[in-house]
């Protein structure tokens, strides 16, 4: 049961990531709130960070904060607490 769990939350990092890429994708400056709030960020900045470079952008992932870039255009992408 514990593995469908981890799969479970996995594939909701995921999902986040999908939905937040095309977000990110249509700002043009300033902030970005995550949708994700779940235990799996590694995994949410991996798939977004793919899938933002399929869009021409790129992920820069800092210690504590993540920023998006679109040429030059600079995104801060913010986590809520949850």
């Amino acid at each position: 049961m514990r593995e469908g769990r981890l799969i479970n939350q996995r594939d909701e990092a995921i999902r986040a990531a999908m939905r937040d890429a095309g977000i990110l994708a249509g700002i043009l400056e300033g902030e970005f709130q995550a949708t994700y709030r779940g235990p799996e960020r590694s995994e949410y900045v991996r798939v977004l960070t793919e899938i933002v470079a399929g869009l021409g952008g790129s992920v820069d992932a800092g210690t504590i904060d993540l920023a998006a870039t679109f040429d030059e255009r600079r995104i801060q992408i913010r986590f809520a607490s949850r």
